[in-house]
């Protein structure tokens, strides 16, 4: 039976082969900046246009559950849509990336890491934490605040504070960031 890390390898390898960019977000970005915790979904934001579709379904393979037409009403609609790994029962989304400044922003920020020997892109520390805190805005969860305090504890050295406060400020969750901070 194939693990996670061999199917989030396997759709990460997909990615590459695809052409398609991404970055890893969510759980998986905090975990990968801060403190491991258990997750069973692994979150991308992908640049997919409706070609891109059919290859990443071969990529994946038949190990993987993707409906083609979910994933292009998703890119139609800058929505989202999921694939499942039919051995490990990992679930991906792909959220399809926004058409705006913070958006476009975080993406042209994102880091290359090496997941388990494949080279892979995730979301900086920095929009891991904004983003936590904006999905906490929207859904009040103590695992988002869990998650940026962990973060905060690992990375705050080399967090770009000046990046990090002034779009808190310009997002409305400075206030939430400032209660999380040490001391």
């Amino acid at each position: 039976m194939a693990s996670e890390t061999d199917a989030i390898r396997r759709v990460l390898s997909a990615l590459q082969e695809s052409v398609i960019e991404y970055m890893i977000v969510g759980s998986y970005a905090a975990a990968l900046h801060g403190f491991v915790r258990t997750t069973h979904d692994l979150d991308l934001v992908v640049c997919l246009l409706p070609e891109h579709v059919s290859t990443l379904a071969t990529s994946l393979g038949d190990e993987f559950y993707l409906d083609t037409e979910s994933a292009l009403t998703a890119i139609e609609r800058g929505d989202m849509f999921n694939a499942i790994d039919t051995n490990s029962g990992i679930k991906v989304d792909f959220w399809m990336l926004k058409d705006d400044e913070f958006a476009r922003m975080q993406f042209s920020r994102r880091r290359r890491i090496d997941f388990e020997g494949i080279p892979a892109y995730i979301q900086s520390s920095e929009d891991t934490v904004l983003s936590k805190l904006l999905r906490y805005r929207i859904t009040p969860s103590d695992r988002q605040l869990s998650d940026v305090r962990g973060i905060i504890e690992v990375q705050q050295d080399r967090l770009d504070w000046d990046y990090l406060r002034g779009w808190a400020r310009r997002k409305g969750v400075d206030d939430l960031l400032e209660s999380l901070l040490p001391g």
